[in-house]
This record gives structure tokens, sequence and C-alpha cells, in this order.
């Protein structure tokens, strides 16, 4: 529920007089799927907030879908009754055009506080920042108790009550009930990739760990925003191995160096070793805020806490990247040299050049077709490799050092992207074969 007026002469011209028993007093905001309206309940005399859908986006397959989707939200909403969520109050239908109503919160999105912010040469302070980072998790905590992930925090979702101390988390779009995943793909297709947690960016299974990411990523946002004249010791973030271009994590930014560990960790692509729920989150940041003024020798340098690095494996070869370049051709076209040439092939690995270079090709679909593509072309070259050394088979029942050498490289090259379930899917494949290849 975006909450910023829209400005500017005319802007009740094409604004309905009511929307069901609701009286229209202006746009709130506007997006590709619909529009937020300020309103008032003639019954209650209060201020709502009603979100619609573009009545032209109702028709067809498609259009049921998004349909579904939106039911899903108030459905999610009004489960979830806590001070830091926006309140659903109704979900009704007014013609041919379904309304959610919420409470009214009169205030600004994050989003515009940063943009405000930017605009006006200004910083936001340490204390707010963890004021808001603290509303969200709560509203994140309730939503998960209630059995549901939102999966697309980020800074136009949280908004600020006037006043500045009230917190409030909207818009659950995207979210999906831990008993019904029916809508989960439809979600996918239409969330922020700035704050995606990777497994919902290519389409696998999420759950409250992807809110962890999210939360962890706007948190990253707000502490980059502090006020140059702070005197906390502030450092570089390490560079995070295995991350998608499309988080657009700025490694050139300093942060505060006590809270880097935690944006690491809460960061992590892999969601086994990010933080477990938003709990341990806010726990690590709360255990974090005592270290803040701590000087030592080392506080203007960039800082290197325990990170999980990535596997020993080589920089790309000149073949692999070749190989790179004419998959990419396929969805790309010509220019697939020109993007392959922007990047270092020199210093990553094949797979981590593939998953950044996914980034390049319009539309999810499409990112994750190419990277399925690429794990099936990286399997078979394995194979070819394989086929060239003398093959010496052991006996039933016992495992084959080649074999164990080969799914543990391919194991660790791809845990990054398809996590814990790329060994088990390898070992399924491997027992019905004694042969590498």
């Amino acid at each position: 529920m975006s909450i910023e007026k829209r400005p500017g002469p005319g802007v009740l011209r094409e604004i309905r007089p009511t929307i069901g028993k609701y009286e229209i007093k202006a746009m709130l905001g506007e997006g590709a799927t619909g529009v937020v309206y300020e309103a008032y309940d003639p019954d209650v005399e209060r201020r709502v907030a009603i979100k619609t859908l573009h009545p032209h986006l109702l028709t067809g397959k498609v259009g049921a879908g998004l349909l579904a989707r939106f039911k899903r939200e108030a459905i999610s909403a009004a489960k979830c009754l806590h001070p830091n969520v926006v309140t659903v109050l109704e979900y009704g239908q007014d013609g041919n055009r379904p309304f959610i109503v919420m409470e009214y919160v009169d205030g600004i999105s994050v989003h515009r506080l940063i943009k405000q912010r930017r605009r006006q040469g200004r910083g936001i302070s340490l204390r707010r920042s963890l004021t808001i980072i603290s509303g969200l998790l709560n509203g994140l905590h309730a939503a998960h108790r209630c059995g549901i992930v939102h999966r697309d925090v980020k800074a136009s979702n949280v908004l600020i009550a006037r006043g500045g101390r009230q917190i409030k988390l909207a818009d659950f779009g995207m979210a999906r009930l831990n008993e019904n995943s029916d809508l989960t793909m439809i979600g996918s297709l239409i969330g922020t990739p700035r704050y995606m947690a990777p497994e919902v960016r290519f389409g696998f299974e999420a759950d409250s760990r992807a809110d962890v990411f999210s939360a962890t990523r706007l948190f990253l946002e707000l502490l980059k925003m502090l006020p140059e004249d702070t005197t906390y010791p502030r450092s570089n973030l390490p560079e995070i191995p295995s991350m998608s271009p499309g988080n657009r994590i700025d490694y050139s930014a300093v942060y505060p160096t006590a809270m880097i560990p935690v944006l690491v960790k809460g960061l992590d692509p892999d969601r086994d070793l990010r933080y477990q729920s938003v709990s341990d989150l806010m726990t690590a940041i709360k255990q974090a805020l005592p270290n803040l003024r701590k000087e030592d020798s080392t506080s203007s340098e960039r800082v290197d806490p325990v990170v999980r690095q990535p596997a020993d494996v080589p920089p790309a070869s000149a073949e692999e990247i070749e190989e790179i370049t004419i998959l990419l051709a396929e969805f790309t076209g010509p220019i697939a040299t020109l993007i392959v040439q922007k990047y270092d092939t020199g210093s990553k690995s094949a797979d981590a050049l593939a998953m950044e270079i996914s980034g390049k090709i319009p539309g999810l679909d499409r990112q994750r077709e190419f990277v399925r593509r690429w794990q099936a072309m990286r399997l078979s070259r394995l194979e070819r490799n394989a086929e060239k050394e003398p093959q010496v088979f052991p006996e039933k029942g016992r495992s084959h050092p080649r074999l164990e050498e080969v799914l543990n490289r391919i194991t660790a090259e791809f845990a990054h992207y398809v996590e814990p379930i790329s060994k088990t899917f390898l070992r399924q494949g491997s027992n019905k074969t004694t042969r590498v290849d």
C-alpha cells in the first residue's frame, strides 16, 4: 500500500467517485497491475486505503491468475493482525473490479524517504534505520507465525506512519500460505530483483528465509544512507560469492564495521547458511550494537569477517567461455560476444560467470532456461572429460574414486545455485551406474 499522494493538477479527473460504499478522495499511487486510493468509509466515518486491479488485466487465463493472486493477498494479510502489518478490512467486488480495503497509513514509504533524503543531500540516522528494520522484522515474524511468507519485502512496501515511530509492512501480493503454494509461480514473476532472494529469483520453493534475505538487503540500503559525519567505524562489504548482479550490491560503499558480518550472513545466497529466521537476524543485530563504537587499528580498513569461501574452482577456460557465449547468443543474439567481453573472465569460474551473465537476459523465465541449459552443458563436458581417462570398474556396491571426484566437484560448483538438493540429485543418478560416463 503506497501512501504518497500524487501531486499536480487534474489528478481527480479520472478517479471514480465511489468504489462500493467507499467515497474516493485521492489517488495514492499507481502501478503496473493496479491503483491505490485514499477513500472514506461513511458507515464508520474513517479514512481507508483501497487497492484495485486494472480491469484490462482481468481477461483470459492470465487475468484469472492475477485475480486469484489479488484475492490471496487479502486472505494472507487478513490472517495476520499485528501492529507492524497493515490491516486488511475487507475484500469485495464493484462490478467487474475487485478491491481490497485496508487501514489508511498517514505517512511515507521507506522508498520515498530514501529518495527524499538523497535529493536533499541528507542521510538517515542509525537510530531511525534500526527503528525501521526492527518494525519490519516484527511484522515479518508475525506473518511467519501465521504461516505466511511475504516474498516481496522492499522499500516501497515498508511504511512509516507520521511521527516516524510506527512501521507497517504492506502489500502481500506475492505472499504464499504454507499450506497452499498453487500461486507461487504467478507471484514469482512479479517481484523486485534487487531485493529477491536467489531461490525466489530462479523459481525454487521459497520459505521464510527468503524474507530474511530481502529484509537484510533493505537494511543494507538503509545503512548506506548513514550521514557522512557518522562517527562509527565503517568498512566496505566483502564481495559475497555467487551473489547475482541483479541484487545490485554496492561493494564500493561503506557500512558500520560491526554490522558487516550480520549483512554478509543475512545476504548469503545459500539459504542454509543464512539466518534461519527473522528472529535470528534481529538477535544478531542487537548483539552487534555494543560493538559499533569500538575502535581498533583496522577500523578504517576493509574488514574480512568469517565468510563462507567459494569452492576451489579454477577460472573459466577459453573453451568454457566460448560455450557460454554460444549459448548466450541463442537468448540475446549477436550482442552475446559484447556482453561476455564486459566481464572479468579471468577471475571467475565458468559457473559463476554463467550465473552473472544470466542477469543480462530479459525475462526471468529465459534467465532460468539459460541457467538450466548451461548446467546440462557443464555436466556433459565433465562426462566427456571423464571418458578420456582409463576406467577401472569397482566391485558392485562400491563407489568409484573417479565417480566420487566428479560428484563432489559438481556438487561444490552447483551448491550455491541449487543448494543441498544438488547432491541428492547427483547421488540418485550415480546409484544407477558404476561408470563415470
